[in-house]
């Protein structure tokens, strides 16, 4: 059954033109467009779409998408109140020895290449939290020194990059945003010791719903 409470701000254009980015590399693959409720409480920034989100079309499916679902419960929310998209909208992949592709994290031509459709789903969203989940998509708002190990379960109000087309580098926004960044939520499933950490900056943020 379709859900019609989840949509994706991308206009058919867009989606036409992150299609067309993605034939460009040779190791990307597929495209999956932000989607989620057209009026977000928070927008979930992540890095690209895995094998499981090209098969299906949408974003967090299979066991991210499971684990995914689970943690926005624990928030109180459902995907109706999030707004989801990447800083890549098609799959990095490498081929190994044995001719098997595996999920990889997109490098700087990339990033640039998705950037302008980055920044106009950033756009389209006035006053919401960005919740960053993992490196990638921090890094993409607050330059390549952000860290999440160092910033993670803090309420951030800070300029955030957007990418100017002409220069072909980013810029600072004049504008700040209020960002939340946190862990991606499987992280704690690899890396057991890291939970009570995870489980500490969900609570925050949980918190921060509620005001």
């Amino acid at each position: 059954m379709i859900n019609l409470s989840i949509q994706t701000v991308l206009t058919p254009e867009w989606i036409k033109w992150g299609k067309e980015q993605s034939e460009k590399f040779d190791n990307l693959e597929g495209f999956v467009a932000g989607e989620g409720g057209m009026n977000p409480k928070i927008l979930l920034l992540g890095e690209a779409p895995g094998a499981k989100e090209i098969e299906l079309g949408h974003p967090f499916q299979g066991p991210s998408g499971k684990e995914l679902d689970r943690w926005l419960d624990s928030l109180g929310l459902t995907r109706e109140d999030v707004y989801i998209f990447g800083v890549v909208s098609a799959r990095p992949f490498r081929v190994g020895k044995s001719g098997l592709k595996s999920d990889r994290r997109p490098n700087n031509k990339e990033v640039k290449a998705y950037a302008p459709m980055f920044d106009y789903e950033l756009v389209q969203f006035k006053d919401k939290l960005l919740v960053t989940m993992g490196n990638a998509s921090l890094q993409r708002l607050l330059g390549k020194d952000a860290k999440v190990g160092e910033l993670h379960g803090q309420l951030l109000n800070e300029s955030v990059q957007h990418f100017n087309e002409a220069t072909g580098k980013f810029e600072w926004t004049k504008n700040k945003y209020d960002i939340f960044p946190l862990y991606h939520p499987s992280y704690s499933k690899r890396f057991k010791a890291m939970k009570p950490v995870v489980d500490e900056d969900s609570r925050k943020l949980r918190e921060l719903l509620k005001k």
